[in-house]
């Protein structure tokens, strides 16, 4: 749990920054596709959106298993206490004496 408000930061952010570069790249491409081959400014801007895109997906990736991990978590606990209950109604059933 340590650093995750860190790491929802970083996400937001490197999620924004491969949104904005790609639908800039992509309307460039758009207007002039040889500009992509041709300038080195744009080609350093897809590889950074790229590479943005890339770790906002390995940390989704890190954050939805933490997620899993507390569900499966929760679920075992819950079903130890079931498992308890049902086994202290075996060793002490209700009476059936009116």
């Amino acid at each position: 749990m340590k650093g995750t408000r860190t790491r929802r930061i970083l996400f937001i952010f490197w999620l924004f920054l491969a949104t904005l570069s790609a639908s800039w790249v992509s309307f460039n491409v758009l207007n002039d596709v040889n500009l992509i081959f041709t300038e080195s400014v744009y080609q350093f801007v897809l590889i950074i959106s790229g590479l943005s895109l890339i770790i906002a997906i390995i940390s989704l990736h890190e954050i939805l298993g933490e997620v899993k991990s507390k569900i499966k978590e929760e679920k075992e606990k819950q079903k130890n206490v079931r498992d308890f209950y049902q086994y202290t109604q075996l060793l002490d059933p209700p009476s059936m004496d009116n």
